[in-house]
């Protein structure tokens, strides 16, 4: 077997991060064609996921490298509030509007997040954008319409809800990024990414249990359970230590770079295995996001530059983090 350089390795990984993130929007819609609801699908994938975060919590914690206790209680309630709106709402919202929305569509607006960014921190340091960001946003919101052009002749049921539901997920994941970026340092980021997920599993669970009781989670049939797991692992946790081997390999400009990729391989998977079929206008659309987000990304930081490095890298510091919920 040839020797991998360390660059080809790290391209490796974050290609196939970038793969297993870009399945899970499809991987949902072929778990709805199942039976499977919104809620029951995210509390199913919370719980895969959780167990194996909180594996390596306890693993860190018990080997003296993390330390969770020495957490001030201010930085507790951050670590709830971003629990709760970083993962838990997020994801849910998410979740919702795809139940309305093809797997291409759902992905591209959730693409948008960096632009959010953008915005956001602009409007923060009260410093409006350069004239080139101002185009790229342009770009990218014109790449949306096109896209949703098709559909607003003769909307589905909940269609436009469904694109708010998920439009409001990405916002959120924005302000998400930004409030870790402001308030937690890199030393403590792989430790708060297992902590916020512990919070949002049990926020999950509590919503569950308070709506459905957890007797519904077993009415479901074998193969909505293998795309449970498929979600869970494949397209959450596997990505998420894949990107982080990634980032480490080749840094988070290179690897955002290989992300570029993920919207392009959700529009071929939601064909291959969904059978959507993007129009002329469609195509376009996403070709203006892509390009959009990707200019928006080649600013600094702040006012008038781009977003944070890539989510992989501000979730967890140099090691990597967990991309779009």
């Amino acid at each position: 077997m040839p020797h991998l350089s360390q660059a080809r390795l790290g391209a490796l990984l974050t290609m196939a991060a970038a793969f297993c993130f870009a399945g899970k929007t499809v991987i949902a819609k072929l778990a709805y064609r199942e039976g499977m609801d919104p809620l029951s699908l995210l509390c199913l994938r919370m719980i895969i996921a959780g167990s194996v975060f909180a594996g390596v919590l306890s693993a860190n914690t018990f080997r003296g490298k993390w330390r969770p206790w020495a957490l001030r209680p201010a930085r507790w309630a951050l670590v709830a509030a971003l629990g709760l709106f970083g993962y838990y709402l997020c994801s849910y919202l998410d979740f919702q509007g795809l139940f309305y929305i093809d797997a291409s569509l759902g992905r591209m607006i959730l693409f948008l997040y960096p632009t959010l960014v953008v915005i956001i921190n602009s409007a923060a340091a009260r410093t409006p954008a350069d004239p080139r960001t101002w185009t790229a946003l342009g770009a990218s919101y014109l790449g949306l319409l096109l896209m949703m052009a098709p559909h607003l002749t003769a909307p589905g049921p909940g269609f436009l809800k469904g694109c708010g539901l998920v439009f409001l997920s990405a916002l959120i994941y924005a302000f998400y990024l930004t409030g870790v970026d402001r308030y937690f340092g890199r030393s403590q980021m792989p430790m708060l990414i297992s902590l916020t997920m512990m919070v949002s599993v049990a926020a999950v669970l509590i919503h569950y249990a308070a709506a459905r009781g957890f007797h519904g989670l077993s009415r479901f049939s074998g193969r909505a359970y293998l795309y449970v797991l498929l979600l869970g692992l494949f397209a959450t946790v596997l990505p998420i230590y894949a990107m982080s081997a990634g980032i480490a390999l080749i840094g988070a400009s290179k690897a955002a770079m290989y992300n570029m990729m993920g919207p392009i391989m959700t529009m071929a998977m939601g064909t291959a295995l969904l059978g959507e079929r993007l129009g002329p206008l469609e195509l376009i659309g996403a070709a203006l996001i892509i390009l959009g987000v990707s200019r928006v990304g080649g600013g600094k930081t702040g006012g008038g530059g781009g977003p944070p490095p890539p989510p992989a890298d501000r979730l967890t510091g140099p090691a990597g983090g967990a991309g779009a919920p």
